[in-house]
């Protein structure tokens, strides 16, 4: 029988000050479960208490862990092992091994963006075809560079490549995030990493909603404005609707009524997942119309959401379940999980609520991530700019 080596994945999580000895560590905490020998990729996301010492820090966690490559951000909140550490100094990381799997770094300028109007930018510009099958681990620093025309660009250079990640968060101002690849760090941009191979990437994106009423057709809409939903004014099936709602949902839609786009058309019935949630903006009193935080078109069909912790939880653990119940759950070696800063102890009240979650149904993963300033993630095969969601990854052995 053939001996295939399976992929390996550490995680670690400091809390010290002190950036060497949070280096050491880190390599400590991780070299006990990984063992010795060179990494093939380290992810490492470090609060913003480190970002002036962040290229020293960056090269001794190469050293330290003989890294083929590295890649990762600040963020306000960072994850690791089995906690959420928010708003204070802390340094999480995942270490990993994986054999027979192409790592390609890359980084993204606005110079690039302005060129990438055409999806054979992204495939000469990565030396990358979509039969490559792609997995995309990207990071962003928001300030520089806007995200959601990076993301849909690669939507479209590799249509169905999962595409995972978040926007750098902490820094105030343009110049304040830091961004890793390899032995740099910059403060501008985007970079991330592409894996193709022997590894699965299953994704998860609970956008913490759910939904109520019923499903309503696009009848009338014009750029961000839905003027008419199966006939009438948004505004109108509102005044009918809410009142018809149990107390809870109707407080809740008073302070955050969202609305969801389905993405697959095709479906009869809608499960979570299946909705691309948005913002409302604002409304017409007089017209009855309704802003979206979104483009919008004739012929779509939305549903209203509403967003709590109780919504968020049930949703993640839905979305959680569906992938335990896999043939994939019992090979999946390790996670990636990015969460928005609008999550976390501020709306569940308790501290690392989606770590633990990921953790009942996947047990002790190794495990890492931060707290995005805008997450990224894949509805219906198609990736996103999301907020208040968790996207988690799961990197899994293939068949």
């Amino acid at each position: 029988m053939e001996n295939i080596e399976l992929m390996r994945f550490a995680t670690a999580l400091t809390t010290c000050r002190d950036w060497e000895k949070a280096a050491d560590e880190l390599t400590q905490q991780a070299r006990t479960r990984l063992s010795s020998g060179p990494t093939d990729l380290v992810l490492l996301f470090l609060h913003p208490h480190y970002a002036e010492q962040a290229e020293a820090l960056v090269e001794q966690v190469r050293i330290n862990f003989g890294a083929r490559h590295l890649a990762g951000c600040t963020g306000s909140g960072v994850i690791g092992d089995s906690a959420e550490v928010e708003n204070q100094p802390a340094i999480a990381l995942l270490a990993a091994r994986l054999p027979n799997v192409e790592i390609t770094p890359f980084r993204v300028t606005q110079g690039e963006m302005e060129e990438s109007f055409v999806p054979s930018f992204w495939r000469s510009r990565l030396q990358l075809s979509p039969e490559s099958r792609p997995n995309f681990l990207l990071f962003v620093e928001p300030f520089s560079i806007p995200s959601v025309p990076l993301v849909e660009s690669f939507s479209e250079a590799f249509p169905g490549a999962p595409v995972i990640g978040g926007l750098a968060s902490g820094g105030q101002q343009s110049g304040e995030n830091r961004l890793f690849l390899d032995g740099a760090v910059w403060s501008e941009g985007a970079v991330g990493v592409a894996l193709c191979g022997q590894l699965l990437l299953r994704t998860c994106v609970s956008q913490g909603c759910r939904p109520i009423g019923q499903p309503f057709t696009v009848t009338r809409a014009e750029k961000n404005i839905v003027f008419e939903l199966g006939g009438l004014p948004p505004l109108t099936l509102l005044q009918t609707m809410l009142p018809k709602l149990p107390q809870d949902e109707q407080q809740l839609a008073r302070s955050a009524l969202l609305i969801g786009r389905v993405i697959n058309e095709y479906k009869e019935d809608f499960a979570p997942g299946d909705f691309l949630v948005r913002t409302l903006i604002g409304h017409d009193p007089h017209s009855g119309a309704l802003a979206v935080g979104d483009l919008v078109r004739a012929g779509q069909t939305v549903q209203f959401q509403v967003r709590d912790a109780k919504s968020a939880d049930k949703e993640l653990r839905a979305l959680l379940a569906r992938e335990a119940a896999r043939p994939t759950a019992s090979r999946v070696r390790g996670a990636v999980l990015f969460t928005c800063l609008g999550r976390g102890e501020g709306m569940y009240g308790t501290r690392s609520h989606d770590i633990k979650v990921l953790h009942e149904y996947f047990g002790p993963v190794p495990t890492a991530g931060f707290f995005c300033n805008g997450e990224i993630g894949p509805v219906a095969d198609r990736a996103f700019v999301h907020g208040f969601t968790s996207v988690v990854g799961l990197f899994a052995d293939p068949d």
